[in-house]
């Protein structure tokens, strides 16, 4: 038996994702329509139905049957069933029996003859709203129709019986209320499904890993969940408290530790396409996680126009970047503040400037990034949005790695790949995407790194005599990062 391929693993696979985002929509869908079809059903007058049958004989010799006679009544029980219509019974039925008010053209509606199959048998049904009119109309059919052919008898061949009288309905034919509401449902769940794939077509969300590969064509550092939050309000996650965050944050820590193996990175720069997507949550959290490794981590707010670090670390703002770019402050506990994580210092935005992008470009900013890199082993900058202002393109160009938020479910497709490609025009070096908010029916169980490009680079060097410089993440030797800062601090 052959397995089935990985494109159509991979079609059912996407299939049964989008049923997990739009189940809301099928079921409600479903509901709608079946209730409608409750409500409108029970609106319909209920109708009945019965019928009489009756036998047509043709033998022209009396105790003999022959092949001829069977087949001469079959046509004639086909002309009969075309007789049975014809006015002169209905009129005769109107005229025998006590049905007021009732018109030839209203009988010959409720009336229906057919033939049971290649039999010789005429079945005279009647539907009428009352169950009992229903049954004398028939019955009356059958018999005005017997009567007459009777009256006729010497010049029509042929006799007519009735073989079963039609009896009173107990329980209507329409409307069926059982099969409306199935059948409803079932449509409205078409079409609430209908209704889902076009509105998957029509979004061009980067919702998935899926898409980030297909958009980015990069690694996927991490995958953070989404939780109930204020807007603008930044979450930090402590160890013990919001395992599944906590451990997306570890992970997202060890990839880029693994990303950055064979590099110098010492400082990093944590962007996003466009506000509110979670760069800040994830610069902080991300520096939370590097901190409690033992490292000396500077968490700097470099989003000069809209800067939030403080709040969530609970730190004053009344001096930071700015005053340490305009003044030349010392890295002293006012500008570079401890924050009440391990070992991470935080740099506020300090006063706002009037011309943010302008005082990032300025020299005077590289000079204290690298009074920075003496101070601590890693600097980590939160920066406004790619496609908001210029701020993060000059900042991704002064950094040695950039990692881009995405917010999933919200960052258009579009929106993303001119986020990389502004980047990729600083001449950034962007580690990979952390895929942020994150759906809890759509978060995988574990993390995606391309670790090809790792090893490659692993075995590449495993024939050189030199030794790669060590990842800025690995364990620091004891003793060797708090002289280093206090020589830096003091110097500065």
């Amino acid at each position: 038996m052959p397995l089935p391929s990985s494109e159509s693993h991979t079609e059912l696979s996407g299939y049964l994702a989008m049923a997990k985002r739009w189940w809301w929509l099928l079921i409600i869908g479903a509901t709608i329509a079946g209730v409608a079809a409750f409500l409108v059903t029970r609106t319909i007058t209920p109708t009945y139905k019965t019928s009489a049958t009756l036998l047509v004989d043709l033998t022209q010799q009396p105790g003999t049957v022959v092949y001829n006679d069977i087949l001469a009544s079959e046509r004639l029980t086909k002309t009969y069933r075309e007789l049975i219509t014809q006015r002169p019974v209905l009129e005769g039925v109107l005229d025998e029996g006590d049905f007021p008010g009732m018109t030839a053209g209203e009988l010959h509606n409720k009336l229906d003859v057919s033939i049971t199959g290649d039999t010789q048998l005429l079945k005279v049904s009647v539907t009428d709203e009352d169950p009992g009119q229903a049954a004398l109309l028939a019955n009356a059919v059958a018999t005005t129709f017997v009567t007459q052919q009777d009256d006729v008898s010497v010049s029509r061949p042929g006799t007519v019986s009735i073989v079963e009288s039609a009896v009173r309905p107990n329980s209507p034919v329409s409307p069926n209320m059982r099969l409306n509401v199935l059948l409803a449902v079932a449509v409205g769940f078409i079409l609430a499904g209908g209704l889902a794939l076009l509105l998957e077509y029509l979004d061009d969300t980067v919702k998935s890993t899926d898409d980030v590969k297909s958009v980015a064509g990069l690694p996927i550092l991490g995958e953070v969940g989404r939780w109930r939050s204020h807007k603008g309000e930044i979450h930090l996650v402590k160890r013990g408290e919001r395992a599944a965050e906590w451990e997306a944050y570890s992970m997202l820590r060890t990839n880029v530790r693994f990303s950055t193996l064979g590099k110098s990175v010492r400082v990093v720069l944590v962007t996003s396409t466009n506000a509110n997507e979670g760069k800040s949550t994830t610069a902080a959290n991300l520096a939370v996680a590097i901190a409690e490794t033992g490292k000396k981590v500077a968490l700097v707010d470099a989003d000069l126009r809209r800067p939030s670090l403080h709040r969530a670390f609970g730190l004053e703002n009344r001096a930071g970047l700015t005053s340490a770019l305009l003044k030349d402050a010392s890295l002293d506990g006012n500008v570079l503040q401890p924050a009440p994580f391990y070992a991470l210092s935080l740099m506020t935005s300090g006063p706002l400037p009037p011309n943010p992008a302008e005082l990032l470009e300025w020299e005077g900013f590289d000079a204290l990034l690298e009074r920075l890199k003496r101070a601590v082993d890693l600097v980590i900058l939160d920066s406004p949005p790619v496609l908001a202002v210029a701020d993060a393109r000059i900042l991704a160009a002064k950094a040695d790695a950039t990692i881009l938020v995405i917010d999933s479910g919200r960052t258009r497709a579009e929106a993303a790949r001119k986020a990389l490609q502004a980047l990729a025009n600083a001449n950034a070096d962007i580690l990979g995407v952390v895929l942020n908010k994150v759906r809890k029916s759509s978060r995988s169980y574990g993390y995606y790194y391309d670790y090809s490009a790792t090893n490659a680079r692993s075995n590449g060097h495993s024939n050189s005599a030199k030794k790669p410089p060590p990842s800025m993440l690995e364990e620091p030797s004891a003793g060797s990062v708090s002289g280093d800062v206090k020589d830096s601090v003091e110097a500065a």
